[in-house]
């Protein structure tokens, strides 16, 4: 089953994520946004079982999907979002390494 990685709880409603695979959540505590070295940190181990076919949802900190997107491609080249649009979630893929 593929994983959706939220990157932390904001309290939204992400049931309708469900249906793109089990719901992960990456951070359970505040960091700062400008501390990118500890966001690294965190989401690296968060990630440690992601595979290619996973998913980030985009939600939260604009610099947390930032670094969580870096590690996705660094590893396997591509990265799966989750993008919130008209009241659903939709699938868009980044594709890099073709």
């Amino acid at each position: 089953m593929r994983k959706v990685y939220i990157m932390n709880d904001g309290g939204h409603n992400y049931d309708d994520a469900k249906r793109f695979g089990q719901l992960v959540f990456c951070t359970d505590k505040v960091i700062k946004k400008s501390d990118t070295a500890q966001m690294y940190r965190e989401l690296c181990a968060a990630l440690e079982d992601a595979n290619n076919d996973d998913f980030i949802l985009v939600s939260s900190l604009a610099s947390l999907c930032c670094v969580a997107t870096a590690i996705m491609v660094e590893r396997f080249g591509e990265v799966h979002f989750l993008l919130y649009d008209n009241g659903q979630y939709v699938e868009r893929d980044l594709i890099l390494n073709n």
